[in-house]
């Protein structure tokens, strides 16, 4: 046996030995869950922060971490759930945290449906110009007016 594989072998073995079980919630657990809402909310703050300045590229970018994060918080929370953990029983500064996570998610979808309900609206202004261009503008051989024979709408990223 290589040496290589026998620290393999070695890392798996001390790992299987030492690894609690999934079942129990250690002492661990709430400071980390606490930690995991806390981080959920302060990317969602920063993406209302983006979102009101209309950066929408800047809080696309934070998309991968938002979601890394919620699906963390997503298991972990499943886990509470499953060991009966009640807000109620929580102490004081864990409530205040998931309070502050409540108000900025809060926040945070209002501001994705403003941007939402935003692009639509640039996008029916980008359309409605470029159909009235089209309408109103050169013919294909260089006339000014309407070309009627160009029976198609094409949208460029050229300004």
């Amino acid at each position: 046996m290589t040496l290589q594989r026998l620290g393999k072998a070695a890392r798996r073995l001390a790992g299987h030995f030492s690894r609690r079980d999934e079942d129990e919630l250690d002492g661990s657990f709430l400071p980390h869950l606490m930690g995991s809402f806390a981080r959920a909310a302060d990317i969602m703050a920063q993406e209302n922060r983006f979102l009101q300045d209309n950066d929408v590229s800047a809080a696309a970018a934070l998309l991968p971490e938002k979601t890394a994060t919620m699906e963390e918080l997503t298991a972990l929370v499943a886990r509470a759930r499953k060991h009966d953990v009640r807000v109620e029983n929580l102490s004081p500064a864990f409530r205040q945290v998931q309070r502050r996570f409540t108000e900025i998610a809060a926040q945070n979808g209002e501001l994705l449906q403003q941007a939402l309900v935003t692009q639509e609206a640039v996008m029916k202004l980008l359309i409605e110009s470029a159909v009235e261009a089209n309408r109103h503008g050169y013919g294909r051989t260089g006339e000014v007016g309407s070309d009627t024979s160009c029976g198609s709408l094409s949208l460029n990223d050229r300004a």
